[in-house]
Order: structure tokens, then sequence, then C-alpha cells
């Protein structure tokens, strides 16, 4: 009963016999800096059990000690409350034919007093243990509020183009538009005090699309009633309703469900039953975005959310894929014109911004490189019909020359 846990105070122990024909009981006090516990008489309607029984009180469910009577003799009573589901059961205990009561009544008074005295100081303690911590959360927030706020405006203003990928209390995650329309991604967390940014300068943005299925699905499913028996609410085998289906058509679908419904108990007067389809929209659509990184030296993509398309193509439209592509096939195209300029193949000049691409173009019309190109271009013009076949077959003909 907690006597291991906690060390005694004080403990009586001794026998009580309410007359000469009963029997002797024994009558136990253990004082503790929390409660009471020993073995003493219940008292009902002014009146004691019988037998003794143990007891274990907590001073919070003490309501009073006193000194009382019982058969002219000094006995200690302890009204306490017992808790229920219900209400609260008041109930008391006698100790009786103890010695010196009064010593025992003051030592109890005294114990209960220093309890309360500690309770209060406890509760001090977990108050100001609370403020602290409330002090400390307020603190927290308002640091967290100030980082987030100097991050945020430092690199978002009023006009920049935002999209929000993320956001929380002093938290974001975003994608805006730079200086120079750079593609930036922003990440602010104003409780870890971390910040990063990364950047994609407009010249390495390659394009971006869309990518992904959007697709539909026929959810099959039945309803069953029983009306005038005990059981109501079967399930079907959507697997038989929509294999019957495929079978045999709606009535393969009716046939599948009533084989593979099996009610626990069937006592039903009359049955019907229904099938049922609900289309479902699938959209695993995202955003690709292919760049060149710095890093790497090479091209790579990044999948970005599909709702980002629009914000990309309001502020960086000249980079949709459909875009860029029409405009690397014009430039091909326009490099190839020069391939039959005054009906020859061997007056190629192909423009390029590299010093070392014009000194490539110049070089003597039989190296094997300039041959590879030649090839590879009078390919071109001919799938982009350019050529006729006529033309085609001309120009293969000085090809085959220069071998």
């Amino acid at each position: 009963m907690g006597w291991e846990t906690e060390k005694c105070i004080d403990l009586y122990y001794g026998e009580y016999k309410s007359s000469i024909f009963s029997k002797k009981s024994t009558i136990r006090l253990a004082i503790y800096s929390s409660k009471l516990e020993g073995t003493g008489f219940s008292f009902y309607d002014n009146e004691l059990s019988n037998d003794t029984n143990s007891f274990s009180i907590s001073y919070d469910n003490i309501s009073k000690v006193y000194i009382g009577k019982r058969a002219k003799e000094p006995a200690l009573f302890i009204e306490y409350n017992t808790k229920t589901i219900v209400t609260n059961k008041k109930s008391t205990v006698v100790l009786p034919g103890i010695a010196d009561t009064k010593k025992w009544f003051d030592s109890i008074e005294e114990t209960k007093s220093t309890f309360n005295e500690e309770k209060q100081k406890q509760k001090l303690l977990e108050r100001e243990k609370e403020e602290k911590q409330h002090r400390a959360a307020i603190e927290k927030e308002q640091e967290a509020l100030k980082f987030y706020q100097v991050c945020y405006s430092f690199h978002i203003k009023d006009s920049t183009p935002i999209y929000q990928l993320f956001s929380d209390k002093n938290k974001a995650a975003l994608v805006y538009i730079g200086e120079n329309k750079s593609l930036n991604f922003l990440k602010i967390d104003g409780y870890t005090q971390e910040e990063n940014n990364g950047v994609i300068p407009y010249e390495n943005i390659h394009y971006f699309e869309k990518v992904g299925n959007v697709s539909y699905a026929t959810d099959m499913h039945g309803n069953y009633t029983s009306f005038g028996g005990s059981m109501t609410g079967g399930n079907f085998s959507k697997l038989a309703t929509v294999g019957g289906g495929l079978l045999f058509g709606f009535m393969g679908m009716a046939l599948g469900t009533v084989l593979t419904y099996k009610p626990a108990e069937q006592k039903a007067i009359n049955t019907e039953f229904s099938i049922n389809s609900d289309i479902k929209k699938i959209d695993d659509r995202s955003v690709m975005l292919n760049f060149y990184s710095e890093t790497k030296k090479q091209y790579i993509d990044i999948e970005l959310p599909q709702d980002i398309f629009n914000f990309l193509q309001t502020y960086l439209p000249e980079k949709k894929y459909g875009i860029v592509n029409e405009l690397e096939k014009k430039t091909v195209v326009h490099q190839s014109t020069d391939i039959i300029e005054n009906g020859s193949l061997l007056k190629v000049a192909v423009k390029s911004e590299t010093s070392s691409i014009e000194q490539k173009e110049t070089t003597e019309i039989n190296s094997m490189e300039n041959f590879k190109l030649k090839v590879e271009k009078l390919k071109m013009m001919k799938e982009a019909g350019l050529l006729s076949d006529e033309k085609f077959e001309q120009e293969q003909a000085k090809l085959l020359d220069m071998i």
C-alpha cells in the first residue's frame, strides 16, 4: 500500500476490544508525508462495523480529523471523500483505544499542514516553470518571425513574381523570378534559423514542359438490401463483378455478384441489388524543368508541381518547350540554307559565335569532319522538305565524288 516507497514518519499499533464478549481487533495507524494508512473500524449511522478494515487515505481526500468518544473512551475520527464515477462519497474511519489520542491527532494535523505547504510550493514552482516556458516560446516565436521577415524582405520585393510551394508559420518554400529573369528557389525556416537559396540563371534555363498523364478509372460497387428478414447490408466481390462484366457484359456483372455474395444468415422474403460505378480521375502530371548545371557541367531535369506551369508560362514564356523547340528548328534550317546557295553543296558557310567553330568550317573540303557535317546537313534538309528527291540525289553524288 505504498509503505515500501515512502518513509513512515510515525506508527501506532495496538488492540481494541469493544466489550467483554467481543474479540480483540488490531488497530494500526501509519503516518506518511502524503497519506495515512492503517486498520480501523468503518463508521455508519453512528455505529462501528463488526470487523476492522485496511485504509489508505491521501491528505487531499481528508476533509476532517477530530477526537470523539466510543464507549466513553477517546477515539480518532477521520472523515474523507471517496471518489466514484457517479459522485463523491463521504466515509469515516474510527481508531478507538489509542493511548494519548491528542498526540496522534496533533501529529496528523502537523503532517497534513506540511503536506499542503509543500503542495502549494510545488504548484508555485510548476506555475513559474510554465510561465518561463511560455516566455521562452514567445521569444522563440519573435526570433523566428524576425529571421523570417529579414530573409523574406531581402529576396522578395512587392513587385517580385512568386509561386508558393509551401507556407507555414514563419516557414516558407517558394519560387520567384529574380533579377535578369533568373529562376530562384528559396526556403526559409525561422525556427531553425536556416535559409537556402538556389539560383538558375536565365541563360541556363533550357525549357519547361508538362509531363505525365491524366487517366480515368471506373470503380464498380454493389448494394444489397433484404426486406422482411433479419439481415441487411451485404457486400459484393468487386473482382467477380468486373470480371463477369468483361466476359458477359452487364448481365455477367450481376451473375458474378450473386455468385460471390455470402451472407451469414438469410431469412429475407424479398431481395434486390444494384450495380453502380464511379469515374475517378487520376492525374499524375508534373512540370519538368530542364537547365544547364554549372556544377555538373551538363543538362539536368528537376520535377516541379504541375500548378507551377502557368507561373512559368506567364513570366518565362519563351522557355516553354514548344517555343524553344520551334526556335531551335528554325535556327537549324537557317544555318542549313547556305548549303544549297548557288545550287552547290560545296559552298557552305555556317555562322557561329565562337572563333573555334568558324575555323572548323573553313577547313579544307576533303577533311573527314567537314565531310560528316555535310552528310548530316544534307540528310536534315531532305527530311525537312528543303530538297527534292532529284536535288538530293545530285548533292549526294557530289559527296560521293569527294571520297
